[in-house]
């Protein structure tokens, strides 16, 4: 395509900024579109020396803006799924053509396993019976349908999670097809369930077209021959002090030896991608976006990326995978403020990890129960610790109930503690069964019932343990209390008592007061509150909206609670 030129045929559009890659094989052009433009073709035509040709290009219909793109808020629980793994709904889809017979293998824990788009569409109803509000779903973008072999433990291996694109504008076959995909967005928002789209700005996968023929030589950070790896010195992002070296390294090092690093300090790959997310959105009405491995790209572009998506959906949410155990680290990602370098991400979220692996420590009885108050102090780190989004679990953690000192009940106060400390909950297919597994890939088993020939669907409550089903009517109950009580959701969180083996605080708005308390001892525990912190007189109550035990009230000040052992409590003060 030397020397090519490129023509709009109808008035509505003119172009400019044409630009050929050095090899002659990408064109970049510019598109202006006059805002009175309708929906319809508006082909181009591109030139060369040797001829011409056609460019189809097409305006679509906005999407109602009142139905889609609504963004995520402290009134949302979200759902994480991993498609494969949840439910097979369109057998069909399965086995591509270009796919071979090993690459199917439902005993194999790196192969696909067949679960589909059609599947969740299928299972919209039990979201809404569960009580969650939003679908996270891991990359749906189209992955090599190939298998890898190799003399590592993990071959033979797919790219069954999606982190691997070869196409950033296609839908993975194996899960359904544009419409499939626009079909679920839309019946989730006719049941008031959002959902979220898992974009990777950071990298591709190696089989992109892009590995051997970069449309700019500058495209990625290195190539496949010769490139350096990340050494995930994070700290160095969050330091002012940080050498140039680790700094560059932590930002243009591949994430493994298969993910090419984009280069985003490159402008046209950071136009690129933010158009790419803009189409996404536009084309699907999704809510948010998850975007992975976020603190390894520019924070400059994280900034660009973020103001140009709220400029054009005000609403949508944006949250970023900032996967470190360090408050300190996290806060400087998440948007509302600026850090040493000038920059304000302007990211509306990012995952509360920090917490997260301390109520795994508290709930398996590694550390004392004031842990999660301590750790609660570092809010002050945050401009506005209420968005940061909470987790039970997710599909890169090994599961609660496979963690060293376990219990039932460790899962259920676990889960209870996340679902009413502040921020934006997130939950993981299959926690609310207790399911189990352990590191990366048994973590991420199918749901059981999800798939043709099962022995059982979870799904169902007659197919359920009786340990499966006391998780789940107790996650269900705590979502319904949750969505109940607005305190629980958008309260100031204050601290009332706290000891090796207790831990209680108060959510309180303008409307109302719910006292949470958690005992994770063996033996009932008695603690006492100091009613007046939070407002409550002599002769108010304190009645239990989960939990068996007696109302309390309030005397010369004071609440005393007794708490049953190995669970959590949670009160409405009347």
């Amino acid at each position: 395509m030397a020397g090519a030129r490129v023509f709009a045929t109808r008035p509505e559009i003119k172009t400019s900024e044409i630009r050929v890659n050095r090899s002659g094989t990408y064109l970049f052009v510019s598109l202006k579109i006059s805002p009175s433009t309708n929906p319809g073709q508006y082909p181009l035509t591109l030139e060369t020396g040797q001829g011409s040709t056609t460019i189809p290009f097409t305006i679509e219909a906005p999407l109602d803006a009142k139905a889609n793109f609504q963004g995520i808020n402290n009134d949302d629980v979200i759902y994480l799924i991993m498609p494969d793994r949840f439910a097979d709904g369109d057998p069909a889809n399965n086995a591509p053509a270009d796919a071979p017979a090993a690459a199917n293998d439902r005993k194999n824990p790196r192969a696909w396993h067949g679960g589909d788009l059609r599947g969740i569409i299928n299972h919209l109803p039990y979201f809404r019976e569960l009580g969650v509000t939003a679908l996270w779903l891991t990359p749906w973008y189209d992955n090599w349908n190939g298998l890898n072999t190799c003399a590592k433990p993990w071959c033979p291996s797919t790219y069954y999670h999606g982190y691997h694109a070869i196409d950033y504008y296609a839908v993975e076959d194996r899960f359904g097809t544009m419409v499939t995909l626009r079909e679920l967005v839309e019946k989730a928002h006719r049941l008031g369930i959002k959902v979220i789209q898992d974009q990777v700005a950071n990298h591709v996968g190696s089989r992109h077209p892009w590995v051997q023929d970069p449309p700019l030589d500058d495209w990625f950070h290195g190539s496949l021959q010769h490139h350096s790896q990340n050494k995930f010195q994070n700290s160095a992002l969050l330091s002012p002090h940080g050498n140039t070296a680790e700094v560059r390294n932590t930002i243009d090092g591949w994430f493994s030896d298969d993910l090419p690093d984009m280069n985003q300090d490159q402008p046209e790959v950071a136009r690129y991608e933010i158009q790419n997310s803009l189409w996404w959105i536009g084309m699907t009405g999704i809510d948010g976006i998850r975007q992975d491995t976020v603190q390894y790209m520019p924070r400059s572009f994280i900034r660009d990326f973020s103001q140009a998506l709220h400029d054009q959906f005000p609403k949508l949410w944006l949250v970023g995978e900032v996967f470190e155990r360090d408050a300190a680290q996290t806060a400087f990602f998440i948007g509302g403020h600026k850090g040493w370098d000038g920059v304000d991400t302007k990211l509306d979220s990012d995952f509360d990890f920090s917490l997260w692996n301390t109520s795994l420590q508290v709930f398996t009885n590694k550390v004392a129960v004031r842990a999660l108050r301590n750790q609660l102090k570092y809010d002050a780190l945050y401009p506005y610790p209420e968005k940061v989004t909470t987790l039970v679990n997710n599909h890169d953690t090994a599961r609660f109930m496979s963690l060293e000192g376990a219990t039932l009940e460790g899962a259920m106060m676990h889960t209870a503690f996340t679902l009413s400390v502040r921020g934006i909950p997130q939950l993981y297919y299959g926690e609310e069964i207790a399911m189990e597994g352990k590191e990366d890939p048994d973590n991420r088993r199918d749901f059981p019932g999800g798939f043709p020939g099962d022995a059982r669907d979870a799904f169902e409550a007659n197919g359920r343990t009786p340990d499966e089903e006391r998780m789940y009517e107790w996650t269900r109950a705590w979502l319904r209390m949750r969505a109940e009580h607005s305190a629980v959701r958008r309260g100031r969180l204050i601290d009332l008592w706290y000891d090796d083996d207790s831990y209680s605080f108060a959510r309180q708005d303008a409307k109302e007061t719910v006292t949470v308390a958690i005992n994770r001892a063996a033996t009932e525990s008695e603690i006492t509150i100091p009613a007046g912190a939070i407002g409550l007189k002599d002769g108010s109550q304190l009645v239990p909206l989960i939990g068996k035990t007696k109302t309390t009230m309030i005397v010369n000040g004071l609440g005393t609670l007794r708490i049953p052992p190995r669970t959590v409590m949670v009160y409405i003060s009347e």
